[in-house]
C-alpha cells in the first residue's frame, strides 16, 4: 500500500465509527477569498520545493479551500493533511469541500489522517513511512490562532523529536520487572511466562491481605508484597516501587504482554546515555480477534512511559489513571517496542465491567468508564510495529513532554 492509502484507510474507519461527542460539532469555515488562496497556495508551494523534502504534511484542514488547492498542485502523494477535530473532518466531506480525499480508492491524490489524538496521527504517519524528516511540517495558514494551538503537540512531534542511536551489544541491566496483581486476574501462567531469564528481580503486589497461593517463577528473584488495593492504584504502585532494587524499573500490568524481540530489545534501551531517564511503548488492544487493533478516540497507540532509572523522587499520583512523576532527564520513544493489551481478548465482558467499576471506584466520581460494544477497528498489519529484527527505532521526545 501506498503512504496515503494506509493513512486513508485508517481515518475511513474512525470516521466512519458513530462516536457521539458531548462537543458541539465545529462550525464550517468560510475560507478565504481567491486572491488570499492563491497568495497561500504559493508560499507553501514554495517552502515545500525549497525543502527538497519527499512530503508535506499539512496540520489543520480550516475551510479544505487551502487543503484541495495543494492536493491539485503537488505530485500524487505529495501531501498528507492531519486533523483532529473528527466533526469538522465529516462537515467538509459530506459538503463536498474534499474532493481530493478518495478513501476507498487506491493512489489517491492525497492522504487526510484523522483522530482526535495527536499520538495516534504521529504514529499514523510513521505506520505510513511518512519520516519527520523527510517531510516539511507546516501549520496550515488557514487557521486563525486557537485552531492552531490545537496542532501545537502534533507539531512539537513531528518537528522537535530527534532520532537516538543505541548500542547494538548493551550489557544486560540491573532490571526490576514489577506489577501490581489481583489473585482473581485471568491467565497469571501466560503473564509469567513472558519474562526473559535475565531480570535482575520481578516485584509483586498483590490486591489482598496475605500472598495467595499461586505459582510464580523460579528463574530468578521473585519479591512478593500482600497490600489491598483500597481503591487507590497510585498508592499501591507506590509500594511497588519502594520494593524495586534494579536500577531501572519496568512495569506491566497482568492484561500486557512483550513479545521475546521487544524483550530482548530492553538491554538497549536500558543503555542509552545517562541524561535519558525514561522510555515511553506504544501499546496496542487487539479485538475482536489478534488479527485486528481498535483505533482511534486515544485507543491507539495508547502511549505508555514504562520503563525508567530507579531515582529518588519518583512517585506515581492520581488514584486511578494513575502517572509517574519526578522523572529527572530525557525521555524518549521506543517506535516499535510495542505492548499488546489483552484486556478485551483475556477477559469477558462482566470481568471487564467489575474491572471498570473498580476504576469509578478509585476516581470517586471523577471518571465514568463505559463498556463499549465496539469501537473502530483496523487488520493488525495497518498499524504494525515494524520488525524489530533491524535497528531500534528511537526518538528523543521533545523536553515539553518531559
Amino acid at each position: 500500500m501506498l503512504p496515503q492509502d494506509i493513512v486513508n484507510a485508517y481515518s475511513a474507519e474512525v470516521l466512519g465509527f458513530g462516536f457521539k461527542s458531548a462537543d458541539t460539532p465545529a462550525q464550517l469555515l468560510a475560507g478565504p477569498v481567491a486572491a488570499d488562496l492563491e497568495r497561500m497556495l504559493a508560499r507553501v508551494v514554495a517552502a515545500f520545493e525549497r525543502s527538497g523534502r519527499r512530503h508535506l504534511v499539512l496540520l489543520g484542514l480550516g475551510s479544505g479551500a487551502l487543503a484541495a488547492a495543494l492536493a491539485e498542485a503537488l505530485p500524487v502523494g505529495t501531501l498528507c493533511v492531519c486533523e483532529q477535530d473528527l466533526a469538522l473532518v465529516r462537515g467538509l466531506s459530506s459538503s463536498g469541500r474534499l474532493p481530493w480525499w478518495r478513501p476507498t480508492e487506491p493512489e489517491g491524490l492525497a492522504g487526510l489522517a484523522a483522530d482526535a489524538s495527536p499520538w495516534a496521527l504521529f504514529f499514523l504517519l510513521d505506520r505510513a513511512g511518512i519520516k519527520p524528516l523527510d517531510a516539511l511540517v507546516l501549520q496550515s495558514p488557514e487557521l486563525p490562532p486557537q485552531a492552531k494551538a490545537a496542532h501545537r503537540q502534533l507539531e512539537l512531534l513531528l518537528t522537535r523529536s530527534r532520532p537516538l542511536s543505541l548500542s547494538e551489544a548493551p550489557p544486560l541491566p540491573r532490571l526490576s520487572v514489577a506489577a501490581i496483581l489481583a489473585p482473581a486476574e485471568p491467565d497469571l501462567p501466560g503473564f509469567f511466562a513472558q519474562f526473559p531469564d535475565w531480570l535482575t528481580e520481578l516485584v509483586l503486589v498483590w490486591d489482598a491481605e496475605a500472598l495467595p497461593d499461586i505459582p510464580v517463577p523460579d528463574r530468578f528473584p521473585v519479591r512478593q508484597l500482600a497490600r489491598p488495593l483500597k481503591a487507590d492504584f497510585a498508592a499501591q504502585r507506590g509500594a511497588m516501587l519502594a520494593a524495586c532494587a534494579g536500577d531501572w524499573v519496568l512495569y506491566l500490568d497482568a492484561d500486557e504482554r512483550l513479545a521475546p524481540e521487544a524483550w530482548a530489545a530492553v538491554p538497549a534501551l536500558a543503555a542509552a546515555p545517562p541524561d535519558i531517564a525514561a522510555w515511553h511503548f506504544p501499546r496496542r488492544t487487539p479485538y475482536p480477534d489478534a488479527e485486528h487493533t481498535l483505533i482511534g478516540f486515544g485507543l491507539w497507540p495508547d502511549v505508555q512511559l514504562r520503563l525508567f532509572r530507579n531515582a529518588a523522587g519518583l512517585a506515581f499520583v492520581n488514584p486511578v489513571h494513575e502517572r509517574l512523576t519526578g522523572v529527572s532527564g530525557g525521555q524518549a520513544l521506543a517506535l516499535d517496542l510495542e505492548i499488546e493489551h489483552l484486556n478485551r481478548l483475556g477477559r469477558g465482558a462482566e470481568d471487564l465491567r467489575r474491572k471498570l467499576a473498580g476504576f469509578d471506584a478509585a476516581g470517586a466520581g471523577r471518571v465514568r468508564h463505559a463498556l463499549s460494544a465496539e469501537y473502530p477497528r483496523v487488520p493488525r498489519e495497518l498499524v504494525a510495529a515494524r520488525s524489530l529484527g533491524g535497528p531500534m527505532r528511537c526518538l528523543l521526545l521533545p523536553p515539553e513532554f518531559a
